[in-house]
């Protein structure tokens, strides 16, 4: 006699006839969250990439605390613009590309990372401005539109003059390729650009900020539970449940997505198929402040 698991969705119901190792696999490999404000941030996106050339292109600078989704949403977008063969079959055509930027404003390694992304073999010992033609010259062939750029708040960790360097050539790349550039990072990249008018001006700010325990709250918990095969219901958008989960996570995406996840596993392996409150009392977790306090002894 088959069980029907009304508080999951068709997915998560369908893998409760897995063995608990291949359920808690599927729970750490988790899932994309469509909450309303991916939904829009990936919307902007989506008329960046389809923006006439002109001039003076528009940018977006996406911007929020550590752990609250930027790279998800961008790996997101990322996935529903994969690169196409063309149709005539003569070259691979690649809409969005996206890099993490170097870990200080290296220009060199700038131009690198992004012949990496698209896989295209340089020399070592190529000068930048040889590895920058290349780049113009792929960014053509391969029809790119819209570059992403991960981590921007690395810009500020080189002197003022690397900054500025570095800031210039983000801006000359727009203009002689016509692309949009989405960079991203925590708040300090806005540090980063607003030392440069013209930078702050190209970029439209697009922020993530911490979530509140409201309905939208509730909406993310009510899906995530949803897509958690466990056994039995775990309420989670009981007003208990959603301040303990909110309070252990201080509102962090990122942080309340792997909380719940690390407490299905426990639910699990001790055989509860829930989530309780009092399983959150005792599940060994720290809160995101709190982690910085620890200090680590070798």
């Amino acid at each position: 006699m088959s069980t029907t698991y009304s508080h999951l969705n068709e997915v998560a119901s369908g893998q409760m006839n897995l063995s608990d190792a291949d359920r808690i696999q599927a729970i750490r490999q988790g899932f994309w969250l469509p909450y309303t404000r991916a939904k829009e941030v990936i919307a902007k996106m989506e008329d960046l990439l389809n923006y006439p050339r002109i001039t003076r292109m528009p940018n977006m600078l996406l911007v929020g605390p550590s752990f609250s989704g930027k790279t998800s949403i961008l790996e997101r977008f990322v996935e529903m613009h994969p690169p196409d063969t063309d149709p005539e079959g003569e070259c691979t055509i690649c809409p969005v590309l996206m890099i993490e930027a170097p870990s200080k404003p290296d220009i060199s390694d700038f131009y690198s990372r992004i012949l990496q992304a698209l896989m295209a073999p340089y020399k070592p010992t190529a000068s930048v401005a040889e590895r920058y033609y290349q780049v113009k010259l792929l960014f053509s062939q391969l029809k790119v539109r819209l570059l992403i750029i991960d981590e921007i708040q690395h810009l500020i960790a080189g002197s003022l003059n690397r900054q500025r360097e570095f800031r210039n050539a983000i801006k000359s790349l727009g203009n002689e390729t016509k692309i949009t550039i989405v960079a991203a990072g925590i708040e300090d990249a806005f540090n980063a650009f607003n030392m440069d008018p013209q930078m702050s001006s190209r970029f439209m700010p697009a922020i993530l900020k911490r979530w509140h325990t409201d309905e939208a709250f509730g909406s993310v918990l009510a899906t995530l539970e949803r897509r958690t095969p466990l056994r039995y219901p775990s309420h989670l958008i009981e007003p208990g449940m959603m301040l303990k989960i909110h309070s252990l996570s201080e509102g962090m995406l990122g942080d309340f997505c792997d909380l719940i996840k690390t407490a299905a596993i426990d639910a699990i392996r001790n055989g509860s198929e829930k989530i309780s409150l009092q399983q959150l009392d005792e599940l060994e977790w720290s809160p995101p402040s709190k982690r910085k306090q620890y200090v680590h002894f070798s």
